[in-house]
C-alpha cells in the first residue's frame, strides 16, 4: 500500500471524508435516492466513484499514478456486489454495524492477501484503524442508499394508493 501524497493529505482525506459520509449519511442517501433506478444499480453506482477515489490514495506501487481506473475496480465490485446480495438476503437494517463487519473483514483481508501480507506486527497495528476506515468510506454511503431505497419501497408498497378524485362516487 502506498500513499499518493503522503499521510498527512490522504489519511485526512479517507478520514475526513469517512466522517463527512458519516454525518450526512441520510440526507445524502434521500437525495441520491430521487434518481428513479432501483436501490442496488444506485448502490453499485455510486460505489464506483468511491472505490476509484479510496484505491487512487492507498494504490499499489505496480500502477499507483500510472492508471485513471484502477484494475483492482472489477474485484472490489465484486465484494461490493456480494456485500449487497447478503444485505438484501438477510434483511439488515443497521447500516453501522454492517459497516463495521465489513470493515474487519477488510482489516483481516489486507492482512492475509492485500496489501499488508507479510508486514512487521507494529506496522499492522498502526495502519489496521486506517484500513478499516477505507472500508467504511467505500461501503457506507452506498449501504445507506441500499437499505434506505428498500426500506422507501417497502413502505411504498404497503401504503394503499390515494383513491382518484370522482373514481370513488362512480361505484355502486
Amino acid at each position: 500500500m502506498l500513499l499518493v501524497f503522503g499521510a498527512i493529505i490522504d489519511i485526512p482525506l479517507i478520514v475526513g471524508g469517512f466522517l463527512l459520509m458519516f454525518r450526512f449519511r441520510k440526507k445524502l442517501a434521500i437525495a441520491i435516492l430521487r434518481v428513479k433506478l432501483p436501490p442496488l444499480a444506485l448502490y453499485l453506482i455510486l460505489s464506483v466513484p468511491l472505490i476509484i477515489f479510496e484505491e487512487q490514495i492507498d494504490c499499489m506501487p505496480a500502477w499507483c499514478g500510472m492508471v485513471a481506473i484502477p484494475p483492482t475496480l472489477p474485484f472490489l465490485l465484486i465484494e461490493i456486489l456480494a456485500l449487497g446480495g447478503i444485505v438484501l438476503w438477510r434483511h439488515a437494517k443497521n447500516v453501522l454495524r454492517v459497516t463495521l463487519v465489513y470493515s474487519i473483514f477488510g482489516v483481516f483481508w489486507e492482512i492475509f492477501l492485500g496489501g499488508l501480507v507479510g508486514a512487521p506486527l507494529v506496522v499492522i497495528a498502526v495502519l489496521a484503524p486506517y484500513v478499516g476506515v477505507s472500508y467504511a468510506f467505500v461501503s457506507m454511503l452506498p449501504l445507506t442508499v441500499l437499505i434506505e431505497g428498500k426500506t422507501i419501497r417497502e413502505a411504498g408498497k404497503t401504503s394503499l394508493p390515494a383513491p382518484i378524485s370522482g373514481a370513488a362516487s362512480a361505484l355502486p
